[in-house]
Order: C-alpha cells, then sequence, then structure tokens
C-alpha cells in the first residue's frame, strides 16, 4: 500500500507555511532571505527525522499498538450496540 500522497501533501504543506513564515520574520525584521532556506532545510530535516522515528516505534511496538487499536474499537462498537 503506497502513502505517497500523504508524504507529498504534507511535505508540501510543511514547505508553503515554513515560506510563509520566513517571509514575515524577514519582512518584519528586516532579515535576509537566506532565512527562508534555513528554515526550510530545518522543517525537512525535522519532517524526515520525526517520520524516521515514528517508524522505528511503529516497528519495534507494532503488536502493542495493534492490540491497543483493536481494545479501542471493541470498546466504541460496544457502547455503538
Amino acid at each position: 500500500m503506497c502513502r505517497c500522497n500523504s508524504e507529498i501533501f504534507v511535505g508540501v504543506l510543511s514547505g508553503a507555511i515554513s515560506a510563509m513564515i520566513s517571509a514575515k520574520l524577514s519582512e518584519r525584521f528586516g532579515l535576509t532571505n537566506n532565512l527562508q532556506f534555513i528554515i526550510s532545510a530545518i522543517v525537512a530535516a525535522l519532517t524526515v527525522g520525526g517520520k524516521a522515528i515514528g517508524k522505528e516505534i511503529a516497528n519495534k511496538n507494532s503488536g502493542k499498538i495493534v492490540y491497543g487499536f483493536g481494545k479501542i474499537l471493541s470498546a466504541v462498537k460496544n457502547e455503538n450496540k
């Protein structure tokens, strides 16, 4: 199963938001345009790093995660009866 669409969407959204923030900061404080590249690089690093950390946690705890989610679904299903 490919989750490429969500990854592309998140990448574009985070890039656009970081560009807007850096443009506003540059405008308000008279900073150079290099700030946009620095903020974009930080956002990209946090996005990639966060995804890697999340995958590591998911791989190590997949059984617990699935079991916990199953318990939640079971509780919700029993409440709706």
